[in-house]
């Protein structure tokens, strides 16, 4: 039962309920009901070029500390990263998305 919702749908109807003094008539169509919304999380994919003559090696070092960062913090929030390195004409994924820092850095 969503309280303020119940007393906010049944308060303008008092005078024609009879009601003067204090205290509240509640009536079944009155009633609401309290409902949740999910939190959705994002996902932060990551696509780096992993060619050779584009300083991968270091480029790659620094996406793999932001993956990680992000991952510590993406519990909460149920982020999941992921990550996709492409060479050429051709595209790996690296890290599927996940919520996991283990599997993050098992895989990186």
């Amino acid at each position: 039962l969503h309280l303020t919702a119940t007393v906010r749908a049944a308060a303008p109807h008092q005078r024609a309920r009879g009601r003067s003094g204090p205290g509240l008539v509640v009536r079944r169509d009155d009633l609401r009901q309290a409902t949740r919304e999910g939190r959705e999380g994002n996902l932060v994919l990551f696509v780096v070029d992993a060619s050779g003559s584009m300083a991968a090696r270091r480029r790659m070092g620094a996406v793999k500390g932001a993956v990680l960062s992000l991952l510590l913090d993406a519990y909460q929030r149920r982020d999941k990263v992921g990550l996709v390195t492409f060479r050429g004409r051709e595209a790996e994924v690296a890290l599927p998305p996940t919520s996991s820092v283990d599997a993050a850095a098992a895989r990186l």
